[in-house]
């Protein structure tokens, strides 16, 4: 008989969770809360606009995504960056090129770096420091800011490392575990005890790939698909269906039981009203809600759950004909290092091929949580309540506008809230992890997956689904223990292989 598998969540992970089991084999129903499947993977086509609610892009050199995709029959849909990529720094109302060659914290080129205007004299000196600095690393997690100011000097950090890295997380970098977020800096310290001598290690060896890769290779390691990432979804979602898996929205898991002790299989009850039995069950809907799934079971997974620390973000969308502006959009973008409503801009349209028809610009502005929900603008609006989109939008249209040097506000426009779903990986976070996994080893058929755990990246979010289904089928292939048989007059034990998981 085929493992029956739930999947709690439909996002991402939980997609990917499930596609892993029915190409195992397993009989699998997947659960989502809400009304649509990919949870921030969200695209809309509208007005000639392909929008991006959630992520517009993937990184190539992490696997997990690129070969997701070629299963999927999509990789003929893959697109990268448009070529002459320019992206900038704003700090102190300026804009500043991001410096060529300029890795995800480090300078991987000497000169770009001396010559930048990011960062004054005094800043570029303070950072040359490192070259002389003996190691300080010691076992103890310590967030990526510390470690930065020490080497580096504050500049670094506020110019160029926090507003690359901290935007991705919703978090200032003074948060951040190195250990989690950037463990390749403790290596480089370990190996080369100067930040900056292991980046330009790294940046020659960057240059010798690339000249030894393929003419025409990509020089962006971010790809995204013709239509939008919600062709992802869409593509699963419609695999997954084909192959027989049981697909239900608006419905989700209230409680989880183990029929006998920790052992397979477990009774579900949904939403709905109905139960089920499944031999697995992987929970990837989100560490709030995975931690409520577990508390009765697993206090200590639970525990360790709730301690991750989420943060919120909005995303304002923004179509503007193209004779808005007087001269042509060539920018893709630009990250705010200072005050400003908005913590970065991307001009999809310019990054992007085929996100808005000829004649128009599509501009993508996000919003740090305490502009998005936690400030009024309107004087109508009480003070601390959430922003309308109203309001959101007119702090945020005159400055991407007037940036971009629009001379009219845009024909076309959308506010997506994120509320409470950007995991922040801060100190301490991998001990979090280990010791949300040491609760369940009682409950070897149980697995949590998600954004909130080991990465936040597409590829991170598909890697840990499919790993986790994994892990749970190995553990029901497991044999099981003799001298603890079934109890034979146990009404539950006997009803193991005879329900079927609610269609």
């Amino acid at each position: 008989m085929s493992p029956r598998l739930l999947v709690v969540g439909g996002g991402i992970t939980g997609l990917a969770a499930a596609w892993e089991g029915v190409c195992a084999g397993a009989e699998v129903t997947v659960v989502e809360s809400s009304a649509r499947w990919g949870g921030k993977v969200h695209t809309e086509r509208a007005d000639g606009f392909v929008v991006e609610h959630g992520p517009d892009a993937f990184v190539a050199y992490r696997p997990a995504g690129m070969a997701l995709i070629r299963e999927l029959g999509l990789d003929g849909d893959v697109v990268t960056v448009n070529p002459g990529r320019t992206v900038s720094i704003r700090v102190g109302g300026r804009m500043h090129p991001i410096p060529q060659g300029m890795g995800m914290v480090l300078p991987q080129r000497i000169g770009p770096f001396v010559t930048t205007g990011l960062l004054g004299w005094r800043q570029k000196l303070r950072a040359a420091l490192d070259l002389v600095l003996p190691r300080r690393l010691g076992e103890a997690d310590v967030s990526i800011g510390d470690f930065l100011r020490a080497r580096l000097g504050g500049g670094v950090v506020e110019c160029l490392a926090d507003p690359m890295v901290g935007g991705i997380y919703g978090a200032s970098l003074d948060e951040l575990s190195l250990d989690a977020v950037l463990p390749s800096l403790r290596d480089n310290e370990r190996s080369h005890r100067s930040l900056l001598l292991a980046a330009w290690a790294q940046g020659r060896g960057a240059r010798a790939a690339r000249t030894a890769a393929p003419a025409g290779a990509p020089a962006s390691p971010f790809r995204s698909l013709s239509g939008g990432l919600g062709m992802l979804i869409e593509r699963l979602v419609q695999r997954l269906t084909d192959a027989g898996a049981t697909l239900r929205l608006q419905t989700y898991a209230v409680s989880i039981d183990p029929l006998a002790g920790g052992a397979p299989p477990t009774r579900v009850r949904f939403s709905d009203g109905s139960d089920a039995v499944f031999d697995g069950v992987i929970l990837a809907a989100g560490a709030a809600a995975s931690a409520d799934l577990l508390a009765d079971h697993s206090p200590a997974t639970a525990a360790a759950l709730g301690e991750i620390r989420h943060s919120s973000t909005a995303v304002v969308t923004l179509g503007y004909p193209a004779d808005a502006f007087p001269t042509p959009v060539t920018t893709q973008g630009w990250l705010d290092a200072g005050p400003a409503p908005a913590s970065g801009v991307t001009v999809s349209s310019v990054k992007w091929p085929g996100r808005a028809t000829d004649g128009r610009v599509l501009v993508r502005v996000f919003v740090p949580d305490k502009v998005a929900l936690r400030t009024a603008p309107s004087a109508s609006t009480p003070a601390g309540a959430a922003a309308t989109d109203a309001d959101l939008l007119a702090q945020i249209e005159p400055y991407a506008g007037r940036l971009l040097g629009a001379t009219r506000p845009p024909a076309f426009w959308r506010v997506t809230r994120w509320s409470e779903v950007m995991p922040k990986y801060t100190v301490g976070h991998l001990d979090r992890v280990r010791r949300a996994e040491a609760g369940l080893t009682a409950y070897p058929t149980w697995a949590v997956a998600g954004a909130a755990l080991r990465g936040v990246g597409i590829p991170d979010c598909i890697a840990d689904g499919r790993r986790a289904t994994r892990a749970v089928l190995t553990a029901l292939a497991a044999p099981t223990d003799p001298t603890e048989p079934a109890d034979p007059t146990d009404p539950t034990a006997q009803s193991v292989h005879t329900q079927e998981p609610s269609r």
